[in-house]
């Protein structure tokens, strides 16, 4: 099969693009890939291997139509997939949404450049009354900005683009139960992000990782990694360590990735008696932020507001066998305890912090035993193979037009439209007799 892949690409830096090229390159051996990208792509490898064309160049009747599929990578950033969105609107085709949550995308092709009125519409269409009602008080300065506080993940605007799509691709269960809330018989396939590199030596690459960056082999490191906004609760973590110091200060916290404007991290650090224990590197290549997060004994993944985003980073650190310290929101909640701490955006939120850094902290055999738990889940669930195997399958339903609805989920459903409303027993229920009767998803 011949496939559109409509996505960002470098150089044009953001975590879908660098998602993207490693996905291409896996899928490569399985499917023959046509790369469109909004800027012209300047990486050589994928130059040599695929052929590239700019996005604009979809309008073209005879690329087109040469293709059996279109795939959009559909992203919260206009200036990355603006141009992405309008042309699944003119050409339909399957969806892969990084996040449920578009709100951001929908006011910077709205508001900003069609102005109020446009905005208020998508509102009203996406949420209906309600929504209109929250967009009115904003305007009547009665709220803030609705996209930022509150109402992330209630106004979600991802009507519009779950309705044109011919299949849609998500990277976590809950925004596959958010996308069915929305259109319920849409073809859809949930498929983890893929950690690529898979490591079996944790502690040597954990050595050879430090050795690189001349970071300490003894001293306890642990980081945050990819773009540093205020979601990522750095100051909320800076808090949690200046408590932590009182009790261990030979520790160093690493802020892997470009930081926001608003972010004085260095400031912040020094603030709280931190400037020998924080170190920030600013941009870094794939490779070296992957070294970086193999050298940690532990890495924090936290998002506060979620627009239900599912992370790359944490999958790099899954297959490293990184225990992760993640918010206990959105799609963060389906990891297993085993190894993700999960903690909460609240007013505990800071200590919550602190005493998950404790118990990762003081045992290395509670940092192993999580380790392992973390390795394992990324064989099982998310290595190369299997997700490959999922992407052609679905693409070659969409194409064929048999794709089918999974059996449990629809069980699920039934069962709860009939009152049992414990959905974790249901599903439990549901999956034994779809495991005894040896049904296999259609």
């Amino acid at each position: 099969m011949r496939i559109g892949y409509c996505s960002p690409f470098s150089p044009l830096k953001t975590g879908i693009s660098e998602f993207s090229r490693e996905l291409v390159l896996a899928l490569a051996p399985h499917m023959e890939l046509v790369l469109f990208s909004p800027a012209k792509i300047d990486d050589r490898e994928l130059r040599d291997k695929f052929e590239c064309h700019l996005l604009k160049e979809l309008e073209e009747d005879k690329l087109r139509e040469s293709l059996d599929l279109i795939v959009y990578h559909v992203g919260n950033n206009s200036r990355f997939h603006g141009e992405i969105l309008k042309m699944l609107w003119k050409y339909p085709g399957v969806t892969e949404l990084h996040e449920v949550g578009l709100h951001h995308l929908g006011v910077e092709m709205t508001l900003v450049p069609q102005g109020e009125d446009a905005y208020l519409a998508l509102a009203e269409y996406c949420h209906g009354a309600r929504g209109a009602s929250i967009v009115k008080d904003f305007y009547d300065g009665l709220i803030l900005s609705p996209w930022d506080f509150g109402h992330a993940l209630d106004m979600c605007m991802t009507r519009p683009v779950i309705e044109k799509a011919k299949g849609v691709i998500v990277h976590s269960d809950f925004a596959k139960q958010m996308v069915l809330g929305q259109r319920p018989d849409v073809p859809i396939e949930n498929i983890l992000y893929l950690p690529i590199d898979i490591v079996d030596d944790l502690e040597g690459w954990q050595r050879k990782c430090r050795r690189a960056l001349k970071l300490p082999e003894k001293k306890l490191i642990f980081g945050s990694f990819g773009f540093a906004s205020p979601s990522k609760r750095i100051t909320s973590i800076l808090d949690a360590l200046k408590k932590y110091k009182e009790k261990n200060d030979d520790f160093l916290y690493l802020v892997v990735g470009e930081a926001a404007g608003e972010i004085r991290i260095n400031e912040l650090a020094m603030e709280r008696g931190l400037g020998d224990n924080v170190q920030i590197t600013g941009y870094v290549t794939t490779e070296k932020f992957k070294t970086y997060m193999g050298a940690c004994d532990f890495c924090l993944n936290l998002r506060y507001p979620t627009q239900g985003e599912s992370s790359g980073p944490l999958h790099y650190m899954l297959g490293m066998g990184k225990p992760a310290i993640v918010t206990d929101i959105g799609s963060f909640t389906d990891y297993p305890d085993e190894f993700a701490l999960k903690v909460s955006y609240g007013e505990n939120e800071v200590n919550d912090i602190y005493e998950a850094i404790c118990t990762l902290a003081e045992s290395q055999k509670e940092r192993r035993r999580r380790g392992n738990a973390a390795l394992r889940f990324a064989r099982e669930n998310c290595s190369v193979e299997i997700n490959v195997a999922k992407y052609a399958k679905f693409f070659q339903e969409v194409i064929d037009h048999t794709w089918w609805p999974d059996y449990v989920d629809l069980l699920v459903e039934k069962m709860c439209e009939r009152g049992l409303t414990d959905e974790k027993y249901v599903r439990h229920v549901a999956e034994s007799l779809s495991a005894v009767s040896g049904t296999d998803n259609k």
